[in-house]
């Protein structure tokens, strides 16, 4: 259903695909809690910090591969993570509260 959620970021060979391809999942997993729809704004928000609670934790296998969640890495996965719930009819969502507790 998201086959590009991520694209730009498997396509930059700084990102390695191995772990984009983990942060794909838990963006896709953010997307089926979503999916069951009527939820409000804080739950979406509630969600979206468990799966950046996730993200944080991957950032020392970036590090190892030196790369690393950076600036750029958080636009991609917020806007990823915008375009799953707009799919879902969340409209009014906020970007950049959706990585607001992001680590990196």
């Amino acid at each position: 259903m998201f086959t590009d959620l991520l694209l730009p970021m498997f396509d930059d060979e700084y990102y390695p695909d191995i772990l984009v391809a983990e942060v794909k999942q838990l963006v896709e997993q953010f997307a089926k809690k979503i999916a069951k729809g009527n939820l409000s704004e804080a739950e979406i928000y509630h969600f979206a910090q468990a799966t950046v609670i996730e993200l944080n934790k991957m950032k020392p296998q970036f590090e190892d591969l030196d790369s690393s969640l950076d600036d750029t890495a958080a636009d991609y996965i917020a806007e990823a993570m915008m375009m799953v719930a707009q799919e879902y009819g969340y409209m009014d969502l906020e970007m950049e509260e959706l990585v607001s507790n992001r680590e990196w």
